[in-house]
């Protein structure tokens, strides 16, 4: 395995990813830049903009890549990445790698990584644009993946919908993973727990290091030290806690935060994921009712890809603001000051 080949993270969002990226960004021979969500687009390029090997369609294409709001962040030189695109392969993955250029050449470091949650969803495409590139895919207990989902400020700026759409998509990210093990093998792809990353930090590391063919570092642990531009502006109320180091304080926060209508939701519709992967269920008895609406859930079609924005396809913060303009209510589409609302109308830290 060549030790210059790409790195992708990915994990259902609230999963740990950016704290992995942190730690992979602190090695001294890698950059991961924040997420730019550019895969996504990438894989329809040619569907979207025609053959690339045309001097319009793949300038049309970069030109919309750099358009995109996360670009700000990376503040990259335009007129360089242009140059790059139309010199080098004329596919998407020749796209990307032109991009991340610039990040490597910018750290001093010869690996670049790509960080975006959602691209579980693309990893066939992410195969075969680098037969050598390799994926870390971060698994986290679902149930507190819901909490955190659901939670603001990530439930305000990101629309999640409820209860039972987060475990449609937790249970599809982790059903997508095995197919990619199976496809990429055990050298290209690995899983890791965010329980033990956060338990054992330095024995994880190692472990991820050593699937990478990089040696440890102690500064991997120490990432917090350097976190200072890291983060995207725009996503920094999210991860607060990385400022410090690794520790496990949010670990079955589902127990303390979450309602048992809220826990008996999620499992009725993603508990033979939960199992599968080692989590044990929460043994709560669901009512009559509650068992009539998972079963409801179980049955209700839905496309667990989709981001359940609201209709009209406009953001939910967007969204929710014009909706706040006409009822009184807050941006994160409820009463100034009231708690996080999330299945059934359920506060998560109401008591059980």
């Amino acid at each position: 395995m060549p030790a210059e080949s790409p790195i992708f993270v990915v994990g259902h969002p609230r999963s740990g990813t950016t704290l992995l990226r942190l730690i992979l960004d602190a090695h001294p021979r890698i950059v991961i830049p924040p997420e730019g969500h550019l895969i996504s687009l990438l894989r329809r390029a040619e569907k979207k903009f025609g053959d690339l090997k045309v001097d319009a369609n793949m300038a049309a294409l970069v030109d919309r890549l750099l358009g995109k709001e996360r670009m700000v962040e990376w503040a990259l030189d335009d007129e360089r990445v242009r140059r790059d695109c139309m010199a080098g392969e004329r596919t998407p993955g020749g796209v990307l790698s032109a991009f991340m250029r610039q990040w490597t050449e910018r750290a001093g470091k010869p690996r670049w990584g790509e960080k975006t949650p959602g691209t579980y969803r693309f990893l066939p495409e992410v195969s075969r644009w680098f037969p050598d590139g390799q994926v870390l895919h971060i698994i986290r207990d679902g149930r507190d993946v819901a909490v955190s989902c659901l939670t603001p400020p990530f439930a305000d700026a990101y629309d999640k919908g409820n209860v039972y759409e987060v475990a449609a998509r937790w249970r599809d990210a982790l059903r997508r993973g095995r197919r990619a093990a199976a496809f990429m093998g055990p050298a290209r792809y690995r899983e890791i727990r965010y329980e033990e990353l956060t338990a054992d930090p330095e024995r994880v590391v190692r472990g991820v290091c050593e699937f990478l063919h990089e040696d440890f570092t102690p500064e991997m642990l120490r990432y917090h030290e350097r976190r200072e531009g890291k983060v995207a502006r725009g996503e920094a109320s999210f991860h607060k806690r990385l400022t410090g180091q690794v520790d496990n304080q949010q670990v079955e926060r589902w127990r303390r935060d979450a309602t048992e209508e809220f826990v008996l939701g999620f499992e009725g519709l993603a508990g033979a994921e939960l199992v599968r992967y080692g989590y044990r269920l929460s043994g709560y008895a669901p009512t009559a009712e509650l068992r009539a609406r998972v079963l409801l859930e179980r049955l209700r079609p839905r496309r667990a890809r989709k981001n359940y924005k609201p209709p009209g396809g406009k953001s939910a913060a967007k969204g929710a603001a014009q909706a706040g303009a006409r009822t009184g209510e807050s941006a994160g589409g409820k009463p100034d000051g009231a708690p996080g609302v999330n299945a059934g109308g359920t506060p998560p830290g109401a008591a059980r």
